[in-house]
């Protein structure tokens, strides 16, 4: 029965980020797959973005997003790798109203000369590796990772939208 209840989970959070990962992709030219997997990795399926622990108030923040956002920012304990090794640090997080908003955030973040190469990529898993490269996240395995949630669930066919 857990199979089955993760299996719907992540088929309704694919379903419901989807078109704004799409739109996103129109704009930026940055893979739908990637942006939905990157979703999905960075937020456990929607399951850990931050929360405020004094509030219990969601973030809606689907990619780990530092700074100050259009509602606010919460600040919680995070873990980071530096130099190979997992380190917990407190940090701020940006606050959306939804997952919507979020993604046209992210949007303008990959905009930045810095992800120039994730834009120009000219696969899904090109563009997965170069988010490592060009600094977006610290994880090692990070292009693997995305690469296996895009085989895994088939989210190559939100590129051809």
């Amino acid at each position: 029965m857990r199979i089955e209840v993760i299996l719907v989970h992540t088929d309704k959070f694919i379903k419901d980020i989807a078109p704004a990962a799409q739109d996103c992709c129109r704009r930026t030219g940055v893979f739908a797959s990637c942006i939905i997997a990157q979703a999905a990795l960075e937020s456990g399926w929607g399951r850990t973005v931050p929360v405020d622990e004094k509030t219990g108030r969601s973030s809606n923040n689907l990619f780990g997003i530092k700074g100050e956002g259009p509602c606010g920012c919460i600040e919680i304990p995070h873990m980071e790798y530096e130099n190979g090794k997992r380190v917990w640090r407190k940090a701020k997080f940006r606050c959306y109203h939804d997952y919507a908003e979020c993604i046209r955030d992210w949007e303008e973040v990959i905009m930045h000369d810095r992800y120039k190469p994730v834009r120009e990529a000219r696969t899904p898993d090109e563009a997965a590796h170069q988010l490592y490269r060009c600094g977006y996240a610290t994880d090692l395995e990070y292009p693997q990772k995305l690469m296996s949630i895009m085989r895994q669930y088939n989210l190559y066919s939100y590129d051809n939208d």
